[in-house]
C-alpha cells in the first residue's frame, strides 16, 4: 500500500476506484496422501475466509470462548482511537464496533477487503491461522463517499470445526509523531503472561527485531515468498507504523530498517501466551504497548511516542548447528505495529474544513447544509460482494 495511495484514497472525497478482482491461484495438487492434505488446509482457509469477510459486514463481538487460550491472558482487540484497547473478559463485555469515528446511526457505510492474506499453522492439527488485510471502509455523507483505508491483522485458534478470534488488531497508517502535548496517548495495558520463560524468549526475538542485529534477525525471520500454497510455511509479513513500512521475509534483511519507528523502542507489560499448552504449542501470541524514542527530524523535535504491537509466532524444526538432527526454535512471522489515532485526527484528515464534528461525525455539504443526522439506511454488502471487490 503506497502513500500516495492512501493519501488519495483518506483525502479525497469520493470513492477511490475499486481494485480489479484478482485470478484465483490455482496449485497443482500432488497425487496421495498430501493430496488429501492439500484440500483439507484449502477448506480451511476458504472457511476462515467467510468467516472474516462475513464479520465485516455483520461487526458483531467476535466469538471468542476457547479452551486453547489462558484463561489469564485470554483473546484481545486493538482499534485505531486511544482508548479501543480491549483484552480477556472486556473483549466480551465492551468492544463494540471495530471501525473508528463515531457514526450517526443509519449512516451508509461499506468495507471491501483489498488484500485478504490467510496462513495456516504448520502443525498436523492446524491449530492456527494468522491474517493480514487491507481494508476500505467508506462513509457516504452528503451524497459523497469518504474513503478510509485501513490495515488489519488477526490471529485465529482452530478450535474443533469452528474458527476463534484469538486477537485483532486494525489501525490507521500515518506518519509517527508526537502529541501537542508531548504526552504518550494511549490505552495501558496489563501485564499477563502465560509463563515467565516463554515470554523472556518471545521478547528477546522482539527486540532482536527493533535492534535490526543481522545474527538475531536471520534467526527469528521466516524466509520465503506468499505462493499461494497452503502446505508451505509462512514468509514473516511486518506491518509498521508508515503507510510505506511493509517488509517480507523474502526481501533483504538490510531493508527491514525501513520498518523500525526509532532510535529505540521498549516494550511495555506485554500480554503473552500460546494456542494450546505452552510445553506442546508452535504458535504463540505478544500483544502490548511499546514506546518508542523518535529521532529529531526537520519541524519534529526528539521525543516519545506510545505505539502498540501485535507480534505471531510459530515454533519450526529447523538444523541444529552443533549436529546432525533439528531443533525447535520460534519464528516472528507476523507483526503489526501502529500509533493510535485520535477521532478528530482522523476525521480532520478524511474531511478537511468540511469537518462539523467528531462525535458525532457531522460534516457541511458541498451546498451549505449540514450532513442529516439521521439518514436513511443503505443496503448491506454481502461476504461475496465483499469478496468480489477486493
Amino acid at each position: 500500500m503506497k502513500r500516495s495511495v492512501i493519501a488519495a484514497c483518506a483525502l479525497a472525497l469520493a470513492a477511490c476506484p475499486s481494485s480489479q478482482k484478482k485470478p484465483t491461484t490455482v496449485i497443482e495438487q500432488p497425487s496421495g496422501a498430501l493430496d488429501s492434505e492439500l484440500s483439507r488446509r484449502e477448506r480451511l482457509v476458504a472457511e476462515l475466509q467467510d468467516e472474516i469477510l462475513s464479520s465485516y459486514e455483520r461487526d458483531e463481538l467476535p466469538e471468542v470462548d476457547t479452551n486453547l487460550i489462558s484463561p489469564e491472558v485470554g483473546p484481545a482487540r486493538i482499534g485505531v482511537g486511544p482508548g479501543d484497547v480491549y483484552y480477556g473478559q472486556d473483549v466480551r463485555r465492551l468492544a463494540s464496533s471495530r471501525w473508528p469515528l463515531q457514526i450517526v446511526p443509519g449512516t451508509p457505510t461499506t468495507v471491501r477487503s483489498k488484500r485478504l492474506r490467510i496462513y495456516l499453522a504448520q502443525d498436523k492439527q492446524v491449530s492456527a491461522a494468522w491474517v493480514s488485510d487491507e481494508l476500505s471502509w467508506r462513509i457516504t455523507m452528503c451524497n459523497r463517499t469518504a474513503v478510509i483505508p485501513l490495515r488489519m491483522t488477526a490471529l485465529y485458534a482452530h478450535d474443533g470445526d469452528r474458527w476463534v478470534q484469538v486477537f485483532e488488531h486494525l489501525s490507521f497508517a500515518r506518519m509517527p509523531s508526537p502529541t501537542a502535548d508531548g504526552q504518550l496517548r494511549g490505552k495501558e495495558i496489563t501485564e499477563a503472561v502465560v509463563d515467565r520463560g516463554l515470554s523472556d524468549e518471545l521478547s528477546r526475538l522482539i527486540n532482536g527485531l527493533f535492534s535490526a542485529l543481522s545474527t538475531r534477525v536471520e534467526l527469528t525471520i521466516s524466509g520465503g515468498s506468499p505462493t499461494g500454497d497452503p502446505t508451505q510455511p509462512a514468509p514473516t509479513y511486518l506491518i509498521g507504523v508508515d503507510a510505506d513500512s511493509e517488509w517480507y521475509g523474502d526481501r533483504p534483511i538490510e531493508t527491514i530498517r525501513r520498518w523500525l519507528v526509532g532510535a529505540k523502542v521498549t516494550l511495555d507489560r506485554p500480554r503473552i501466551a500460546t494456542i494450546g499448552l505452552p510445553n506442546k504449542a508452535t504458535i504463540a501470541y505478544w500483544v502490548g504497548n511499546l514506546v518508542a524514542d523518535l529521532d529529531e527530524h526537520p519541524g519534529t523535535p526528539a521525543s516519545k511516542v506510545l505505539l502498540r504491537g501485535t507480534f505471531v509466532f510459530e515454533k519450526r524444526a529447523v538444523p541444529d548447528p552443533d549436529g546432525d538432527g533439528k531443533v525447535d526454535k520460534w519464528f516472528i512471522v507476523q507483526g503489526h505495529v501502529s500509533q493510535p489515532t485520535d477521532d478528530i485526527d482522523l476525521a480532520q484528515i478524511v474531511y478537511g474544513t468540511a469537518l462539523i464534528s467528531e462525535k458525532p461525525l457531522q460534516i457541511t455539504c458541498d451546498d451549505g447544509r449540514k450532513s442529516a443526522a439521521t439518514p436513511a439506511a443503505a443496503p448491506s454488502q454481502s461476504p461475496a460482494q465483499a469478496a468480489d471487490s477486493r
